[in-house]
């Protein structure tokens, strides 16, 4: 049975209204799965899943993909959809910008920060790079662009985003190329100064969001923005918006200390006086009047409040709406919900985005943010940044939503709070949350004192907590975070060490006897004892010093050589299997390689790469073809699709785009040719070894057909989610739906059917060569692979991988592989290696591959890079030394006698 969707909460809104229609819609087609609409509609099953949600319009290509899909009248939706996204974008030429940023286009509404235009106007004049810091809210963004950039003439305004080169030289390229101009300034940072030169005189560069770089950017990328942009000063002037809490960031580029050294602006909240202007004259432009009642409740809700004037020009946009005449009143104010109403709002829908896994972690972090009252009401908290156990993303994803606020206090940490108090009283969870326990939250926020003044004494142990307060701490469990787990840890230490100090009383004179008894025979194996015990210790600091060691050259991976190297001397000080496994990585990521503009897929009985047009978004993209290092013809692709099949010869291709696929002959590498083009049949999921069979699933059926068919063969069974062919083109391998299982069959072209498999939730099917076939148990992350040749007779079960990972057998389907994201495994399936499992943090992955004609496991990055990783330790071993680079093992390993890295 399909999962049960989340009612909608607002089935009387018109985005709510359509989603509840596209709903009714599903229902009327047989209620089919979101994955069965994705093959049907050549789309994921999340985005159709979200258009159905009612949390906002979906985009009119998914909306007609759902309906199409669905069997309903796609003209007809259409002109619906254009008429509610009229309605929905419709603020009726509102003065307020409401959560976005004021641009360039705003300035003429653009009141309230008058006096800091003027000061850094004057010092930006003055200084030729500045840096423009406030925490997340505060109106930077706004500030630089319809204030600054609106008042200086000549400018250029563009956020870094993961690829800082190509924003920067879709900026610049005005005539030329962007793809020209993006090869020259990645040659050479410094170019960036000829082509501002080139631009316009005066001209005033913003690079907004800097921060970006610090989240987004790969390390070369960002040592290459810091370089261009502070060679740039002088031939432009340069302002960066960095939000404050990415101060210390910034100070850890020499280049860029040294080119903000009195070079800086802080953006703070709103004062009342300038609030009211950035109430009154935007309306006053249009018209419009505000009731003194309206503003004076307004300035009371939210002056001097950091990160709250994007929440409150959004209530504004919602007061305009249900203004009376030429007048926003505070009671169209209060209708829309205030600043408390939008706050609960997006709290609610940013909680329920969350992943279940990161839920519970948003609660300790709302929790944290709170004091609790004693007979008074609670009142928000800022806490330190190292404080909330939470990770960078969830913290980040809280504050784009203005949840909580991103800042630095006067001992130069980062810290956290709450956007808004009004949060407290104003949004239901949390107030349960804080109301289900409060002795505990209590208790909690007494251990979170206690654990910092331990830490800030050098952990004396004479704070640490006894007896009932011990065991209270204790209860509080998951709930704490790293320094108040060791506080809580030293004092059931220590409470520990106090008990066994009393036991060893009780019994010290019966102890003292014994150790008479035993002192000569204790004196005569000292010796042997001490000489065991140092070997020991001497083994035990080994491996401690090799895991950090192998932790440290993980992350020099962009420096392959050092990172080999501390690998080799990691390996040899203790071979632990981090130890290994860091040289095998950091030896493969000195085998990283390009070629054109990045490979498409793992090299194999063919090689292609990708090639972009210099707008992809008109032209589509080419798959280029290359003999050896000659490049050779390409197909191209339409801007909406992709490569989606290849058979393992090399020879057949299969293009998909909405509504169609083509089918193309490689066998000529100079002049591919589309031999066919099929319109309105089923997306095809697999493509045999030989290119010589294709399958799809068609109204819950499994059908087949040859290349050159113009009619496709339906297999007998329905409830079928899945086709693939096997390798020799002989069957085809389903997985059934029955009942509450999932049968996996392998069914003969005349339609004979063999059960082989059956599970009790989703499976993903991969065929091999010889029959072999590997399947993902969704649901409970197991890996199957079955010998077709003997009887499918099962060779691999493994556990802990993934149902999301791409599964691929080797030429021979000796090896099999499994990757997700920065994460490969590694399986021999004769038995004669052990299995391999390796994590490349920082490092993304998009297919891998064993070749057995090498011994290697081919990786390829999603950025198209190439790495070949020997999974053979020996090996590794003698190319490491056979182009050693120098190593200083006493920094790495002080007071550690150096053994020879390459004997």
């Amino acid at each position: 049975m399909p999962r049960l969707e989340r009612p909608l909460v607002e089935d009387d809104t018109p985005v709510a209204k359509f989603a509840g229609d596209l709903r009714r819609l599903r229902r009327v087609a047989g209620l089919p799965s979101y994955r069965e609409l994705g093959r049907q509609a050549n789309y994921s099953p999340a985005a159709l899943s979200e258009a159905a949600a009612g949390r906002r319009l979906p985009s009119l290509a998914v909306t007609k993909a759902f309906v199409r899909a669905c069997g309903g009248d796609v003209e007809e939706w259409t002109a619906r959809w254009r008429e509610l996204a009229t309605e929905t974008v419709d603020h009726g030429d509102a003065p307020y910008v409401g959560l976005a940023a004021y641009q360039v286009i705003d300035a003429d509404r653009f009141f309230g920060r008058e006096g800091e235009v003027g000061r850094l106007l004057a010092l930006v004049r003055e200084r030729p790079f500045v840096g423009v810091f406030g925490a997340s809210g505060a109106g930077k963004s706004s500030l630089l662009r319809a204030g600054l950039a609106a008042q200086w003439g000549k400018h250029l305004v563009i956020t870094p985003g993961p690829d800082p080169i190509t924003e920067l030289a879709a900026a610049l390229a005005d005539q030329r190329s962007a793809v020209d101009v993006r090869a020259e300034l990645a040659a050479d940072p410094e170019h960036l100064r000829v082509l501002l030169r080139q631009t316009a005189d005066d001209l005033l560069l913003v690079v907004d969001q800097f921060e970006e770089v610090f989240t987004l950017c790969a390390e070369a990328d960002r040592r290459w923005l810091v370089r261009a942009l502070t060679h740039a000063a002088g031939a432009a002037r340069v302002v960066i918006g960095v939000r404050a809490d990415f101060y210390g960031h910034c100070a850890r580029h020499r280049e860029l200390l040294d080119a903000l050294h009195r070079s800086q602006s802080l953006v703070g909240p709103m004062n009342a006086e300038q609030l009211r202007r950035a109430v009154i004259e935007p309306a006053a432009r249009r018209g419009v009047s505000l009731e003194n009642a309206l503003v004076a409740r307004l300035i009371a809700d939210v002056a001097g409040q950091q990160g709250a004037l994007p929440l409150a020009s959004h209530v504004l946009v919602e007061t305009w709406r249900r203004r009376r005449g030429t007048v926003l009143t505070l009671a169209a104010y209060e209708d829309a919900g205030g600043v408390e109403h939008a706050l609960a709002r997006t709290a609610e829908e940013v909680y329920d985005a969350l992943p279940e896994g990161e839920k519970q972690a948003a609660r300790q972090v709302f929790q944290r943010l709170v004091a609790l009252g004693d007979g008074i009401e609670d009142t928000r908290r800022r806490v330190a940044r190292a404080e909330l156990d939470a990770g960078d993303a969830l913290v980040d994803r809280l504050a784009a939503a203005r949840l909580v606020t991103l800042d630095r206090d006067t001992l130069d940490r980062d810290t956290v709070e709450l956007t808004h108090e009004a949060l407290l009283h104003a949004w239901p969870r949390l107030v349960d949350w804080l109301a289900e326990d409060r002795d505990s939250l209590r208790a909690h926020r007494r251990l979170t004192g206690a654990a910092e003044a331990w830490r800030a004494h050098d952990r004396d142990p004479d704070v640490l907590y006894r007896g009932a307060h011990l065991d209270q701490a204790r209860r509080l469990g998951s709930r704490l975070n790293s320094v108040e787990r060791d506080f809580v840890d030293a004092g059931l230490a220590a409470e520990r060490g106090r008990e066994a100090l009393r036991k060893r009383g009780v019994h010290r004179l019966r102890r003292l006897v014994a150790c008479l008894a035993a002192l000569a025979l204790l004196l005569a194996s000292t010796a042997v004892y001490a000489v065991t015990a140092q070997r020991a210790v001497t083994r035990e600091r080994n491996q401690a010093l090799s895991l950090r060691a192998a932790d440290k050259a993980l992350d020099l991976l962009a420096r392959p050589g050092d990172a080999a190297m501390l690998a080799l001397a990691a390996y040899r000080l203790a071979p632990t299997t981090q130890a290994r496994d860091a040289l095998l990585l950091a030896r493969a990521a000195g085998t990283d390689t390009v070629l054109g503009d990045g490979y498409a897929r793992v090299p194999g009985s063919v090689t292609m790469t990708r090639e972009y047009s210099p707008d992809a978004r008109i032209s589509g993209i080419t798959y280029r073809l290359w003999d050896g290092e000659r490049r050779a013809g390409g197909i191209a692709a339409p801007v909406d699709g992709f490569l989606n099949l290849l058979s393992a010869d090399g020879r057949t291709a299969v293009v998909v785009q909405p509504g169609e696929f083509q089918l193309w002959d490689l066998g000529d590498l100079d002049a591919p040719r589309r031999t066919a083009t099929r319109t309105d049949w089923p997306f095809p999921l697999g493509i045999d070894a030989a290119g010589t069979l294709l399958t799809a699933v068609e109204d819950g059926a499994a059908v087949h057909w040859r290349p050159g068919d113009t009619t496709r063969t339906r297999l007998p069974g329905d409830g079928v989610e899945n086709a693939m062919p096997l390798d020799d083109g002989t069957g085809v391998v389903v997985s059934r739906r029955s009942g509450d299982r999932r049968d996996v069959e392998v069914l003969s072209l005349d339609g004979r059917s063999t059960t082989v498999l059956s599970r009790s939730s989703e499976l993903e099917l991969v065929a091999g060569p010889g029959g072999r076939l590997a399947v993902s148990d969704v649901d409970s992350a197991h890996l199957t692979v079955l010998d077709g040749a003997d009887g499918h007779k099962t060779l691999l079960e493994a556990v802990a991988i993934p149902g999301d990972t791409v599964v691929e057998f080797s030429s021979d389907g000796r090896a099999v592989t499994a990757l997700r994201h920065d994460s490969v495994w590694l399986w021999d399936l004769t038995g004669e290696r052990e299995p391999l499992s390796l994590r490349v943090p920082g490092v993304e992955f998009g297919a891998a591959r064993y070749d057995p004609a090498t011994g290697e496991l081919l990786l390829l990055t999603t950025l198209g890079a190439l790495w070949r990783l020997a999974p053979d330790i020996d090996r590794v071993l003698h190319d490491v030394c056979a182009d050693p680079v120098g190593f200083d093992w006493p920094a790495h390993f002080p007071d550690v006698p150096e053994q020879p890295l390459c004997p």
